[in-house]
C-alpha cells in the first residue's frame, strides 16, 4: 500500500476562482487517496509552521514575493495557480489572460458599443495581460480604450470589498456614452457598478460592465447584476494537481505555464444591451440572439424584417462588421462552447439545443471557426 502524501493547499477561500481551484484539486484526488490535505491561509503562514506540516508537496495561489520566498525555500514540488505575480520562477497552471482580454473585448463589440475602458491595476501581471489584449483586440477594428488604474490598492486575497475613491466617480462620469467598461475582475465590477449609481449614471445604458471570473453570489448581489467571463477555475486546479503529481514523481516541470482560455461570458443585467444606432439592425440581431438555440436560417432574420435583404445586409455589415449569416453561426458556436464546457450533455444534444442539425454538423462548423474539435474544446475547458 502506498505511503501518505501530505498536500499543502495554499489558499484563501474568500475568492470564488480559488473555491472553483478546490474543487478540480479535489476531483483529481480522487485518484489519489494516499493524498492527505493540509489547508493552509497564505495571511497567517510563517517559515516556522510551514516546515511543521512537513508537505511532500504544495499548491499555491501565490499574490506576492514574501510567500513566494517562503514556499520556495521550503525546497518541495511546488505549483502556482495565480498570475500576479510577473515572471515568477515556480511552474505555474493558471488562465489565459489574453484570451480573456479578447473574449471582453468581442463581448462589449456584440453589444454593438463604440467606445470602450478598462479599470485594473498596473503591476497585477493578470490584469495588464488582459488590459493588453483587450486594447489590441479594439484597436484591430479602429476603437480607442480609456483606462483607470488603481495602482495603489494591493491585492485581496480574502476577496474584500474597498472603497474605490472619487476620482473613479469623477472619471466614469467624463467618459462618452454609452461605454462599455471591462474590469480586471468582478470584485471590481460590483464597485464599479454601486459607482455609476452614485453617480446616476445608468448601467447598462449609459455604461455596460463586465467583470471577471463570473462569482455567481457576487454578481448576483451587484445592483444590477453584473456580467462577467467565465473561467475554468476547476479545470485550472485538475491541471495543478496533475502537475504536481508529476513532479512528486520527479517529472520535469514544464518550460512554459499551462494557461486555459476563458469558458464564455455570463451575461447579466450589466451589459444585456443592444446599442446599436439602426432600429432594423438591433432588431435583427435581437432575433438571432434570441433564437441562438434552434436552426435560425438568414431567411428566418429577413422574414422578421421590415426591409430588404439588400439592404438589411448592408446595414448589418455597417454597424457590426460582419453578414446576417456570420452573426447566426457565431451565436450557435457560442452557445455551443456554454454548453461544452458548463455541461455534461452529450454531443447530439449539444448540437440540437445550439442550433445545429446533428453533431457532425456541430463537430464540422465548430472546428471551423475556433480551430478545435468540440471534444478538444471541452477536455481543455473542464476539469475530467
Amino acid at each position: 500500500m502506498p505511503h501518505s502524501l501530505r498536500i499543502a493547499l495554499v489558499f484563501s477561500y474568500g475568492l470564488a476562482y480559488c473555491r472553483g481551484i478546490l474543487r478540480g484539486i479535489r476531483d483529481y484526488a480522487r485518484t489519489r487517496p494516499n493524498w492527505i490535505f493540509t489547508a493552509i491561509d497564505p495571511e497567517s503562514a510563517t517559515p516556522r509552521f510551514l516546515r511543521s506540516v512537513a508537505p511532500a508537496g504544495v499548491i499555491a495561489h501565490i499574490y506576492n514575493d514574501a510567500l513566494a520566498r517562503m514556499l520556495t525555500k521550503l525546497g518541495k514540488p511546488l505549483v502556482n495557480v495565480c498570475g500576479v505575480l510577473p515572471d515568477l520562477a515556480v511552474p505555474r497552471v493558471g488562465l489565459d489572460d489574453c484570451a480573456i482580454g479578447a473574449a471582453a473585448a468581442q463581448h462589449l463589440l456584440d453589444r454593438g458599443l463604440r467606445h470602450f475602458a478598462f479599470v485594473g491595476h498596473p503591476h497585477h501581471a493578470y490584469s495588464a495581460r488582459r488590459e493588453d489584449c483587450f486594447r489590441s483586440t479594439l484597436s484591430a477594428g479602429g476603437f480607442d480604450v480609456r483606462v483607470y488604474h488603481d495602482a495603489n490598492s494591493p491585492f485581496d486575497p480574502r476577496g474584500r470589498l474597498w472603497a474605490l475613491d472619487d476620482r473613479v466617480r469623477r472619471w466614469l462620469v467624463a467618459l462618452p456614452r454609452p461605454v462599455g467598461v471591462f474590469t480586471c475582475n468582478d470584485l471590481w465590477g460590483v464597485q464599479i457598478c454601486e459607482l455609476c449609481r452614485q453617480a446616476g449614471l445608468r448601467v447598462p445604458e449609459d455604461v455596460a460592465i463586465l467583470g471577471v471570473d463570473n462569482d455567481d453570489l457576487l454578481c448576483d448581489l451587484a445592483r444590477p447584476s453584473l456580467s462577467s467571463v467565465t473561467v475554468p477555475a476547476a479545470a485550472v486546479g485538475h491541471g495543478a494537481a496533475a502537475l504536481l503529481d508529476r513532479l512528486l514523481r520527479r517529472g520535469k516541470p514544464p518550460k512554459h505555464p499551462l494557461l486555459l482560455p476563458p469558458t464564455g461570458v455570463a451575461t447579466r443585467q450589466s451589459s444585456d444591451i443592444l446599442a446599436i444606432q439602426d432600429p432594423d439592425v438591433a432588431a435583427a440581431v435581437r432575433v438571432i440572439r434570441d433564437h441562438a438555440h434552434e436552426p435560425l436560417r438568414t431567411r428566418d432574420v429577413l422574414d422578421a424584417a421590415t426591409v430588404s435583404r439588400r439592404s438589411l445586409e448592408r446595414r448589418f455589415r455597417k454597424a457590426l462588421g460582419r453578414g446576417i449569416g456570420e452573426e447566426i453561426r457565431r451565436c450557435h458556436v457560442e452557445r455551443a462552447r456554454t454548453l461544452l464546457a458548463a455541461t455534461d450533455l452529450p454531443m447530439p444534444d449539444v448540437a440540437r439545443l445550439s442550433g445545429f442539425g446533428d453533431a457532425k454538423h456541430l463537430s464540422v462548423v465548430f472546428r471551423r471557426e475556433t480551430g478545435s474539435p468540440p471534444t478538444a474544446y471541452r477536455r481543455t475547458t473542464r476539469a475530467l
